[in-house]
């Protein structure tokens, strides 16, 4: 059960991020592509609702929560993958024409690591549920 303040930061966090997300892909990309498109808006609505629900303090807003902080995650190691394998190629094929492309990739991966990665994975161990220890004096009551 997250605390109050807790669920007020992981909250904005939440909204922040989706909103970082819809400006990233529907105003900073200059292209549109499907399987991109498709991917932004689930995180949006899953990021939207899980802020939402969290900030008002529903029943169901931790499970949300962890679901989308899973896709969110997915999607992020997917994203951070892709552009710096991608950085890599340019750098090494196109040598000093491809640096300033792999330069360009490696800073979209860099901004996107925190947002679609770290949170994620903190929001996730903070959202675990607690362990349970077994008894010391072992089985005997």
């Amino acid at each position: 059960m997250l605390t109050r303040r807790a669920a007020i930061v992981f909250g904005t966090a939440h909204l922040l991020t989706g909103l970082l997300v819809a400006g990233g892909v529907f105003f900073g990309l200059p292209a549109r592509w499907a399987p991109v498109d498709v991917s932004a808006v689930a995180v949006i609505a899953l990021e939207a609702t899980a802020g939402a629900g969290l900030l008002r303090a529903t029943d169901w807003a931790e499970r949300i929560a962890r679901v989308t902080c899973v896709v969110a995650l997915a999607l992020g190691l997917g994203l951070v993958t892709v552009l710096s394998v991608t950085a890599a190629w340019l750098s090494g094929i196109y040598g000093p024409v491809g640096f300033g492309g792999a330069m360009v990739l490696s800073l979209v991966a860099a901004l996107a690591l925190p947002y679609l990665v770290v949170v994620p994975v903190v929001e996730l161990v903070w959202l675990r549920p607690p362990a349970t220890h077994p008894d010391p004096r072992g089985a005997r009551g």
